[in-house]
Formats: C-alpha cells, sequence, structure tokens
C-alpha cells in the first residue's frame, strides 16, 4: 500500500509541474498624480466603494489559483467556500482528472489540512509562517481571505483618510489603518475598487491587492453586486521592491451570499495527525 501512495504521490506532483503555467500579474494603476483636495464628490466616491466591498458576506465558487515564489510555479484547481470574518476552505484538486490532493480549513485561529498524498493530518495555529508552508507565501489569514473574496474589508471612515491623488484616470485614497496605512485606488467612473497597498508604520509596503475583470453578479439575497474575476495578491519583504512572490486567483464560476452555506471538514479517522508547526513544506506545492 506504501509503495501504491509514493507512485500516486509522484504521478500527480508530475501532474502539477505539468500544469504550473503562471497567469502574469494584473498590471498596476499608472501614475496616481497630483494631489488633490477630499471634496464632498471624492467622499461619496469613498464611501460607496467602500460600501460594495462589504456587500459580500459568503461565497461559493470554484478558481484556479496561481502561485509563483523565488523556488517554484505552480497552478492549482480549487474549490472555495468562505464565510468572511469566519471560516474558509479549500479542496485543492490536480491533473485533468480533478483528483483532491488536499483538504484546507482556515479558521480565525487555527488550520486543518488533510493532506491526502501522504494519508496525514496537519494541525496548526493560523498564523504567516504555518499559511507559508501551506500556500508558499507568509500570508495572515485575513489578507488571503480578502483575496478569495475579491473585495477588501474597507471599515476605516472618512475621517481616517490623509490624502487624495487624482490622474492617469484613478483616484488614490491614503488612509490610516491600524499601525500602518493603506493606499486604495479606485477608477472613478466604474466606480471599482483597482487595487489596495498596506504599509508599516515607517511606510514600507507589505502586501498589495489587484483587482480586474469586474462582472456584474447577483447575491442570493438579491443584492446587485459588481465583483472582480481576477484576483492578486503580491508580497513585498525588505530587499524586494519589485514583490517576488504572488498569489492570483482567477474564478471560473461561483454564488455570492449563498443562503445555504454551510462549511463542514470531516477529518480523516486513520491518518496520521502531525503538528502543522512541525512541518517544513507540503507536497504540493
Amino acid at each position: 500500500m506504501k509503495a501504491v501512495m509514493k507512485w500516486a504521490s509522484l504521478i500527480v506532483l508530475a501532474i502539477l509541474a505539468g500544469c504550473s503555467h503562471i497567469e502574469t500579474v494584473t498590471k498596476a494603476p499608472v501614475s496616481l498624480g497630483e494631489r488633490v483636495a477630499l471634496t464632498p464628490e471624492l467622499k461619496r466616491l469613498y464611501q460607496e466603494v467602500a460600501s460594495n466591498a462589504g456587500m459580500v458576506k459568503a461565497l461559493d465558487g470554484y478558481a484556479d489559483i496561481y502561485l509563483k515564489t523565488p523556488k517554484r510555479s505552480n497552478k492549482a484547481y480549487c474549490t472555495v467556500q468562505l464565510q468572511r470574518s469566519r471560516n474558509a476552505r479549500l479542496i485543492v484538486t490536480a491533473g485533468i482528472l480533478g483528483w483532491p490532493v488536499a483538504d484546507l480549513l482556515i479558521r480565525p485561529d487555527s488550520l486543518f489540512v488533510n493532506d491526502m498524498l501522504n494519508n496525514r493530518m496537519l494541525v496548526g495555529r493560523n498564523t504567516g509562517e504555518n499559511m507559508g508552508k501551506i500556500i508558499g507565501l507568509d500570508a495572515g489569514a485575513g489578507h488571503l481571505t480578502e483575496t478569495l473574496f475579491g473585495i477588501a474589508d474597507l471599515p476605516e471612515p472618512v475621517s481616517d483618510i490623509q490624502s487624495v491623488r487624482q490622474g492617469g484616470g484613478y483616484v488614490s485614497f491614503t488612509v490610516k489603518s491600524g499601525n500602518g496605512s493603506k493606499e486604495l485606488v479606485i477608477d472613478p467612473l466604474k466606480r471599482e475598487l483597482a487595487g489596495i497597498a498596506y504599509f508599516d508604520h515607517s511606510g514600507r509596503k507589505s502586501v498589495e491587492f489587484r483587482f480586474a475583470n469586474y462582472q456584474a453578479q447577483s447575491s442570493n439575497d438579491g443584492a446587485a453586486l459588481r465583483v472582480p474575476k481576477e484576483i492578486d495578491m503580491i508580497l513585498y519583504r525588505d530587499g524586494d521592491p519589485e514583490g517576488s512572490r504572488s498569489l492570483k486567483i482567477v474564478y471560473d464560476e461561483r454564488v455570492i451570499n449563498p443562503t445555504d452555506l454551510t462549511i463542514s471538514f470531516k477529518r480523516p479517522r486513520k491518518a496520521k495527525t502531525v503538528n502543522l508547526d512541525d512541518v517544513e513544506q507540503l507536497p504540493w506545492l
């Protein structure tokens, strides 16, 4: 049986390697122009985009995920289920036959990974380090969830806006957020969020999201929404101004705010339980 599992693992990994074509990261908006005054119209634009972001509460869909790091480039197929600010589940499959290779449950405080290739169950805290072991990107749960939703969480009021720039067809809002700030890039004609970047207290960019190919979609609660089909997350490190690690999500289909979404995760009975903190890297990435 162990020999069979070993060969199955090799076959699936070979399929993953053959499907490692990486989509290019969505192009960032051009120059953001000159600093301008925060007019009533610009306040309304900010509030409208922030309000639209809060209308997505849950999601059930299917997406292609493209991962790029300095050491690897992979493509995976995932079933995605999300409940905002609660739980997320990803079922990762590979190859033409769509074989499941991993089942992930992401909770605000913990992670559970059914590693089907090696018949083991990995459990651990939801930390950036542990998330990096799973997807190759050291990203916290909040950032990952925002990427998968395609709509960032924008709780900051207008009073937290520090500056506004306009030019090149975009409006950029720099907003005080936590111990740092974030920059929202908005298309004022389409009333869409084109990108958002997070900066730490010293002004260093830590993570950036880019959103593209917005589509009109009705949620199950009757609301009419426009949500991006393509979402990019780019992580930055010291000495890495271009961002050498990226995750791209391209949705094939999804239901917004499904009324009967239940995220259930069944732990395998006979799988070996392993502390995620003790694992260096998982086999499918």
